[in-house]
């Protein structure tokens, strides 16, 4: 798996762990809790840029070749996962299998 591949499946797995800590603090210590809650949100704003940038470096230069990978996170977004894209996420980001095929336009 190449390396921006790699760091868009890293954000996105750091900001489900925020969400899951940020959830478990709360409800243990019944206190709202602002640090992993301002992780998340940082992390998952990473992870939209970053599937972006590969999109858009994957038309442009065909790199990373591997970004139809990213079609698995389509999973999460059938369980509502991915906030409020739900159907939405799962049919979009099942579309990056379909860029396996794609080739670099010169």
């Amino acid at each position: 798996m190449e390396k921006q591949t790699k760091i868009t499946y890293l954000l996105f797995g750091l900001t489900i762990l925020s969400v899951i800590l940020h959830n478990a603090i709360s409800a243990f210590f019944e206190i709202e809790e602002p640090v992993f809650f301002i992780l998340a949100l940082v992390f998952a704003l990473g992870f939209a840029i970053s599937v972006i940038y590969n999109l858009i470096s994957y038309i442009k230069k065909g790199e990373p070749k591997d970004l139809w990978k990213l079609g698995f996170l389509g999973l999460f977004g059938l369980c509502g996962l991915i906030g409020s894209l739900g159907l939405y996420g799962f049919f979009g980001f099942f579309g990056f299998f379909g860029a396996k095929g794609w080739k670099k336009k010169e």
